[in-house]
């Protein structure tokens, strides 16, 4: 089960900065850029409140690193919301790079993750995506997936 509590709100500020997270995280390698920041557009224009702030402002911003700290995201859901929306994009691709990780990683570190709880989140993540393989007829191509997941690029 994926670590999203439907009582996890966050306010424009901190959907802004978790965007701009996720934007970071996509640009990391270079192999499905454009298709990783669809998908990120695609969530970011279907939530009204985030029509305030257009997304191509944020993502000409992208390319700076986001102003995260401990304060961005004070609860314990909201950073692992932020962490495992991440998480997702840089699983997207089917790949999940050293790169990525490290990325990632980075901005657990900056808001106040502990290192524990991001590694708890990616297994949670990499169980989530294997679950979705689940109902495949071909049992090894699922098992070939598995081992990609465990072990990143």
């Amino acid at each position: 089960m994926l670590p999203f509590n439907d009582a996890v709100e966050l306010d424009l500020a901190q959907k802004s900065l978790a965007t701009r997270a996720m934007l970071e995280v996509a640009q990391v390698d270079a192999g499905h850029v454009a298709e990783e920041i669809a998908l990120i557009r695609a969530f970011y224009e279907a939530d009204a409140e985030l029509a305030q702030i257009p997304f191509d402002s944020l993502l000409a911003a992208s390319s700076q690193a986001a102003p995260l700290s401990s304060e961005s995201f004070p609860t314990a859901g909201q950073r692992d919301l932020v962490i495992s929306s991440c998480l997702m994009v840089a699983y997207a691709d089917g790949q999940f790079s050293q790169a990525e990780r490290d990325a990632v990683l980075a901005i657990a570190s900056s808001i106040g993750m502990p290192s524990e709880r991001f590694e708890a989140l990616d297994d949670i993540i990499q169980d989530h995506l294997l679950s979705q393989l689940a109902n495949l007829p071909d049992a090894e191509s699922v098992a070939k997936v598995g081992e990609e997941l465990a072990h990143p690029g």
